[in-house]
């Protein structure tokens, strides 16, 4: 009885899959369509293949688009206003953990480092048939890249089915839904809506979808726990701890259909102080759990615009780095070379000091030569102001190292001579 109770959840959810439009079995092959079939607008949402690939058109009315015009050579383009699809397609990983939103993963978590993903939606004109639907997946390269060649079966879907591809701002919900027990099955719903698109030019202008009739894109996923035999990775033996505790799932698409959107377009208003320092660290990147606003100008590819780590990035990847350097070589440069002048001054002066210091030797050689010549005129020969009585000796006395002394006192004292008498004066 709990396995048919679980069954019946799960096939309840996959019923709910098989009520939007299929592609009819005379429109799945290219070469072999039927015309009268296939020549029938296609719904809103078609599953492709229940379970795993949808695709969605969302009607933009009165909507911005560029007209083509001219040759391969000479194009020209205008921008006109009209009713269009925006197409989507909702397809599952291949390894069934991963649901894809026109390529890009968008549950269970969409990445916000650096950046959200890029949604590139393609314009389609209204009444979309299941014959151009059916070129459009034959096509093996959906994105249509202008700079290479494209094979003949994707002439139609990127010459005449598009008018352009863009990418979108959009708004981004999830929330969980459902939890079976018995089923051991979860069930989440997320939601995108268009709020916006560029073109990819920079001179064109960013354009807003602010029409409320415009309706929303909501995918229903139900997960299976995957129950693993043996240890998991990073288990040496199946009783060693867990390195990541976190539960992987298997997801089924369960519905894909269009509701009303919920998003309401806020006037532009200044940011309080604490609002611009919680936008500086980033904590506004989400608004609430779960729910995520994307616009292209407040993002670019080193992170949102205005957190801390934008500006790092941006410090980090500044384009002119360049002068910088050439300022920083200058100024070393340059002190180089002043170092270079200084010691080269100083070495000048030194040289002069040299070279006077070598002159001044010469003189104070011949000063010296001179000197000792006088000494030893003056020291050879007794040296006398006056010549003596008997007239000059052409000798002068000789110079010895022995001191002049005195003779010494006779050991008998001298007699005593008389005074000479006091002369007399007459009075």
């Amino acid at each position: 009885m709990i396995i048919l109770y679980g069954l019946s959840f799960v096939s309840l959810l996959l019923g709910r899959s098989t009520a939007s439009d299929a592609i009819p079995a005379k429109c799945k092959d290219i070469d072999h369509l039927d015309t009268e079939t296939c020549a029938q607008p296609i719904e809103d949402v078609v599953a492709v293949n229940a379970g795993s690939f949808y695709t969605a058109n969302v009607r933009c009315n009165d909507c911005p688009y560029y007209k083509w015009n001219g040759d391969a050579a000479h194009m020209e383009s205008n921008i006109l206003l009209g009713d269009y699809d925006l197409f989507f397609n909702v397809t599952l990983a291949h390894d069934r953990r991963t649901v894809l939103l026109n390529g890009k993963p968008f549950f269970p978590k969409i990445s916000t480092l650096p950046r959200p993903p890029l949604v590139y939606t393609p314009q389609l004109l209204p009444d979309f048939t299941f014959q151009n639907l059916s070129s459009a997946l034959a096509c093996r390269q959906p994105a249509c890249p202008g700079n290479t060649k494209f094979e003949d079966r994707c002439t139609e879907w990127c010459g005449e089915l598009r008018l352009e591809e863009t990418a979108i701002d959009y708004v981004y919900i999830t929330k969980h839904t459902r939890y079976d027990a018995v089923a051991d099955a979860q069930q989440w719903e997320f939601s995108v809506d268009a709020i916006g698109a560029f073109g990819g030019y920079l001179e064109n202008p960013k354009w807003g979808f602010d029409n409320p009739s415009q309706k929303m894109l909501k995918v229903v996923v139900v997960g299976t726990e995957i129950k693993r035999k043996g240890p998991r990775p990073g288990q040496e033996t199946p009783f060693s701890p867990l390195d990541d505790e976190k539960t992987l799932y298997e997801y089924s698409i369960v519905d894909v259909e269009l509701v009303d959107r919920v998003f309401t377009f806020p006037p532009p208003r200044t940011l309080s102080f604490w609002e611009r320092i919680s936008k500086l660290f980033g904590n506004d990147i989400s608004e609430s759990e779960g729910r995520l606003v994307y616009m292209s100008r407040d993002w670019d590819t080193d992170g949102k615009i205005g957190t801390l780590p934008h500006k790092f990035n941006d410090f980090i990847h500044w384009h002119s780095w360049y002068l910088v350097g050439i300022i920083f070589g200058s100024v070393l440069a340059g002190l180089v070379v002043l170092y270079g002048l200084y010691r080269f001054y100083f070495w000048i002066l030194q040289q002069r000091e040299l070279m006077r210091w070598n002159g001044m030797e010469d003189v104070w050689d011949n000063l010296r030569r001179e000197r000792e010549e006088e000494e030893n005129a003056l020291l050879q020969g007794g040296y006398r102001d006056e010549p003596d009585e008997g007239g000059s000796s052409s000798q002068p006395r000789r110079y010895t190292d022995d001191l002049d002394t005195m003779k010494p006192l006779p050991t008998r004292p001298l007699p005593e001579k008389p005074l000479p008498d006091i002369p007399l004066i007459d009075a």
